[in-house]
């Protein structure tokens, strides 16, 4: 069954960023689970208003489309060798089905409660980090009616609107160091910072997936 299903992919790219294109669409060229749209615009001089509008144009034809769900890519993003496109689809299936309406495949800040759902799935009320995410449909409203104000960022307002979250652990996805970021000034703070806050999610989530097969998966 897993094998008939095709997940929609919008792959967020500014048009002038050809060394990005080029990576994503290496990472997708033998996945052909996804079927991926790239979303390109000129560059906005606020990175966070321009990925924000573009984030708005991917749930716009997610409407228009009738998806149930797609998932959000910057191009930046990287599957990890734990990436399992069974698991992938029965997670996605599976938290619809739960009522979670953003599933997050990797992130590189775990701020705030962490709850875990299984021995790969945690409930989180905060989290940084965008490049790979499955958006539900019950978020797309949301996200069109928000007024989005230059102080805000995407993945801290995503955040506060839902409380619904769970990121999968071990990440399915990471992202590549391009020496810059478009976005977010958090990650131009040191060099290869953002390699930086990815190991310490991954420490941190480590953590609550030991306890939980200790203390809860064994019993």
């Amino acid at each position: 069954m897993n094998d008939q299903i095709v997940i929609p992919v919008y792959i967020i790219n500014l048009d002038e960023r050809t060394d990005r294109l080029n990576h994503i669409l290496n990472e997708f060229k033998d996945k052909d689970e996804f079927i991926i749209e790239i979303i390109q615009s000129k560059r906005n001089e606020k990175g966070n208003v321009g990925l924000w509008n573009n984030i708005r144009k991917c749930v716009q034809l997610a409407i228009e489309r009738d998806e149930d769900f797609i998932i959000l890519c910057e191009d930046d993003h990287v599957f990890t060798d734990d990436y399992n496109k069974n698991i992938l689809i029965n997670e996605i299936y599976e938290s619809y089905k739960q009522g979670i309406e953003i599933l997050l495949c990797g992130i590189s800040g775990v701020v705030g409660s962490v709850v875990p759902l299984s021995n790969r799935k945690f409930w989180i009320s905060h989290f940084w980090g965008l490049q790979f995410t499955v958006i539900y449909s019950s978020m797309f409203l949301k996200i069109l009616d928000y007024n989005f104000e230059e102080k805000d960022t995407a993945d801290d307002l995503l955040s506060l609107m839902s409380s619904n979250k769970a990121v999968l652990f071990p990440f399915f996805s990471v992202q590549k160091y391009f020496g810059y970021s478009d976005v977010s000034l958090r990650n131009n703070i040191e060099k290869n910072n953002v390699d930086n806050l990815f190991n310490i999610a991954i420490s941190k989530m480590k953590i609550y997936k030991e306890v939980y097969e200790k203390y809860i998966d064994e019993k």
